[in-house]
């Protein structure tokens, strides 16, 4: 990081010239905030234009805003950040991407405030040999028959979605539902499945039990 100081004379002022012109308004400057920052102290002299005493000034142009400790910031150009847009890694290593820093800590080990897309497959881990308490689901159909789909608008965009409420999810399968640190509820979506299954499974045994009754009505 390199500070030029230039005079009417329109280039670089030498050290001899820097000595003679600005060791009557400064007797020494330091630096702050890992080189980050720079301050100038003023000399008590009547030359001085200012009477404050020190003035401090950032060495990096546009990081004056840049938020919470952890916070990686995109620089946008302007002299103040907004963090929302960068991501932040709070004390236990979870990542946030677009996450204030109200968000922190943060609930899980990667929050993402935002769509996320992938051209490969997302996995879970699935093994039987790391479960227990292995049970099947009952019930199936009246479950989902208890939970509504819906459409709905997120309270910050006019886009149209579709999905569930989490707090009708609860009642019905609460295993899928969780709370996160603001107490607001979030529901896993692929946990549904399972559910599904079974109840397609119920379905059709039910179909098929019909089928047989009315296979034996018109026999007879």
């Amino acid at each position: 990081m390199a500070i030029t100081f230039r005079a009417e004379k329109g280039t670089a002022l030498t050290y001899t010239e820097m000595d003679q012109n600005f060791g009557s308004f400064l007797y020494s400057s330091s630096l702050s905030g890992n080189g980050q920052n720079i301050t100038f102290y003023y000399a008590a002299s009547p030359a001085v234009p200012i009477n404050s005493g020190s003035v401090s000034y950032s060495l990096i142009r546009g990081l004056q805003n840049a938020g919470s400790d952890r916070r990686v910031a995109l620089f946008s150009g302007s002299s103040t950040i907004i963090t929302e847009q960068g991501v932040v890694i709070d004390d236990s290593g979870s990542l946030g991407v677009g996450v204030s820093e109200s968000s922190l800590p943060l609930s899980y080990k990667l929050d993402v405030s935002g769509s996320i897309r992938t051209t490969g497959t997302l996995l879970q881990t699935s093994d039987e040999r790391l479960k227990t308490d292995i049970l099947p689901i009952d019930n199936a159909l009246s479950r989902v028959s208890a939970i509504d789909g819906v459409y709905f608008k997120w309270n910050n965009s006019e886009e149209r979605q579709i999905g569930v409420i989490a707090q009708n999810v609860n009642t019905v399968l609460p295993e899928v539902v969780s709370t996160d640190n603001s107490g607001y509820y979030n529901v896993n979506y692929s946990g549904i499945v399972p559910l599904l299954l079974e109840a397609v499974k119920e379905q059709n045994s039910i179909i098929m039990d019909l089928e047989e009754r009315i296979s034996k009505l018109e026999k007879k």
